[in-house]
């Protein structure tokens, strides 16, 4: 999203964007974005200073760390900008909703809390059935 400082009204302005995720190089090997992703933003100025607060809302692909399933999860981090400005400037908020997205990453991507993973000696998925390795809690 790119803002056009003299543009930007005394009252604050309120824009939309859509971003491709296929162009931000957003990717991990266990964390996807397949599909664009919106931001919402409330743009205001004083003097010289730009603020721009984004709510951006996104749905991760995820792959559990302990089962190897794929899981989708929607994500909607929030941030504040700010930028020192002159009036003809023109301000690029894309790599600022970038960070913030890549920020609301989990650590650990688990399909659900209880989730048992993978029999480490045959690979039973023990979400969905029991092995003769695993001992009996």
């Amino acid at each position: 999203m790119k803002i056009h400082v003299n543009r930007v009204p005394e009252g604050g302005l309120a824009e939309r964007a859509r971003y491709n995720p296929a162009r931000l190089d957003m990717e991990r090997n266990d964390i996807r974005l397949r599909e664009p992703f919106d931001v919402e933003a409330k743009i205001t100025k004083s003097q010289r200073e730009l603020t721009v607060a984004v709510e951006i809302h996104c749905v991760l692909h995820l792959t559990c760390a302990r089962c190897l399933e794929e899981f989708t999860q929607a994500v909607t981090p929030t941030g504040i900008f700010s930028y020192r400005v002159l009036p003809g400037d023109i301000v690029d908020i894309t790599e600022d909703v970038r960070q913030e997205v890549m920020l609301a990453y989990p650590m650990t991507s688990l399909c659900r809390a209880d989730c048992k993973g993978l029999c480490p000696t045959c690979g039973q998925h023990l979400n969905t059935g029991t092995c003769p390795h695993q001992p009996e809690v």
